[in-house]
Formats: C-alpha cells, sequence, structure tokens
C-alpha cells in the first residue's frame, strides 16, 4: 500500500515496491500563515430573526425576563494547505521516490457581524451593539493568535507520522501530494476544534447578564424600537 492510496496501487508497483526503497527523510517544517479578514457587516436582518441564529454561548434566563438580540456575530476559519513535494528518479526503472518538503498552512479568519436592522446608526442602541460585537471579533483573533504554536506543532506531529515513502510513477504523484495534504488540514481542523472549546468559554465570559443588563441601561434614555410591551427586557 502507497500512502493508504488504494486507488493508486498497482501490482507493478507493489512489486516494484518489493525489491526497491525510497530514502527515508525528515519532512519539512510546517509552517503557519494567519489572515484576518476585515469583518462584513450585516443590518438587513431583524432581530426576531437573529435570535434563531445559533450561538455558542448560553446563560439562564429568570421567568420575567425577555432578551431581545441586538446582535451576532459569527466567524469562521478557513484552512488551505500548500505542499511541496520533492521527487528523485529511481535509476533503471520507471518509477519515482518523494519526499516532503515545506508545508505552508494558511487560516484565513472572516467574521461577519449581524446588527438588527431595527437599530439605525447614530443611535445608541447601535453603538453600544456594535462594540459588544467588536469584542467578539478581537477575542477570536486573540485566540487564534495564541493557539498558532499549538497548532503547528500539532500538524506537525502529523506530517511526521506520515508512513514510509514508496516508489510511485510520475502520474501519481500528485494524487500522492493531494493526499498528504489531505492529512495536514484534516490535523489542521482537529487542532481548531480544540482551540473552539477555549474560544466557546471565552465568549460566554462577554455574553452574560451582567454585560446584557449593563447595554440595556447604558441606552435607558432611548425608545426601543424591539421593544415588547409588558414585559422586562434585556438586550443581547
Amino acid at each position: 500500500m502507497i500512502f493508504g492510496l488504494e486507488h493508486v496501487v498497482s501490482a507493478g508497483l507493489m512489486t516494484l515496491a518489493s525489491i526497491y526503497s525510497c530514502p527515508q527523510t525528515q519532512p519539512g517544517q510546517v509552517a503557519i500563515q494567519t489572515r484576518n479578514g476585515t469583518p462584513k457587516y450585516y443590518y438587513h436582518i431583524p432581530s426576531a430573526q437573529l435570535g434563531n441564529f445559533q450561538i455558542d454561548t448560553t446563560f439562564s434566563k429568570h421567568d420575567n425576563e425577555i432578551y431581545v438580540v441586538g446582535g451576532v456575530t459569527h466567524g469562521k476559519i478557513l484552512i488551505s494547505r500548500q505542499v511541496q513535494l520533492i521527487t528523485h528518479s529511481m535509476r533503471g526503472v520507471n518509477a519515482h521516490c518523494v519526499s516532503v518538503g515545506q508545508i505552508t498552512v494558511t487560516l484565513d479568519y472572516q467574521p461577519d457581524v449581524y446588527i438588527a436592522t431595527e437599530y439605525r446608526p447614530g443611535t445608541c442602541r447601535y453603538q453600544t451593539t456594535m462594540q459588544h460585537e467588536v469584542q467578539h471579533v478581537n477575542l477570536d483573533i486573540i485566540t487564534l493568535n495564541e493557539f498558532i504554536p499549538r497548532i503547528q506543532a500539532y500538524i506537525q506531529r502529523a506530517v511526521n507520522s506520515l508512513p514510509p515513502m514508496q516508489p510511485v510513477q510520475q502520474q501519481q504523484v500528485p494524487q500522492v501530494q493531494e493526499w498528504i495534504g489531505m492529512q495536514v488540514e484534516q490535523a489542521a481542523k482537529q487542532a481548531l476544534a480544540e482551540m473552539d472549546q477555549v474560544r466557546r468559554a471565552r465568549h460566554q465570559r462577554i455574553d452574560n447578564r451582567e454585560e446584557y443588563t449593563r447595554l440595556s441601561r447604558a441606552c435607558a434614555h432611548e425608545p426601543n424600537p424591539i421593544a415588547m410591551p409588558g414585559q422586562q427586557q434585556y438586550r443581547r
């Protein structure tokens, strides 16, 4: 079996691999790049619909409390990878040895910020909601930057654990390259999943009853366009 790629194995190569072997070299270093995208702002969704968005934080409510949703932030990280392979022709046979050179993983952070359409620019409720959501964006960036060394080490361990290199034909090199890239991407996703547990806990410290009460009181002088008569309400 060549790199676990059953679909590229041929009888000829299996015979070849039993006769010839490729020199085993240490894989190249994994480099991590991050790109923090400019937040995309959306103002066309009403508060009632924002309340149906899935969010990472939660808290218990009192029976006499109604929370209206003024803003929501969704931050996603896109993974791209570039795997450099070093190939060497084997003398006298139609086969090549490959080794893993430099691997570059790029993490693109892309935040989407939604402000309820009822909150108009220039109002107190708009400004305080925007400030609250920006806290979430900044926290995502801080957490990602903090975890870069751990993500790099996680992926490097996965690369170093790849199975021994075996001879491959020239036309199979791209398939081997893509398979290695998939292992790299999977390791990156696992590392980001561990980071996400920390990120969620940190966001929970921002989204709590005390913060929502503060937001509501900050604009108590301003009529709430999402008012629900007869109910004590707070913003989140």
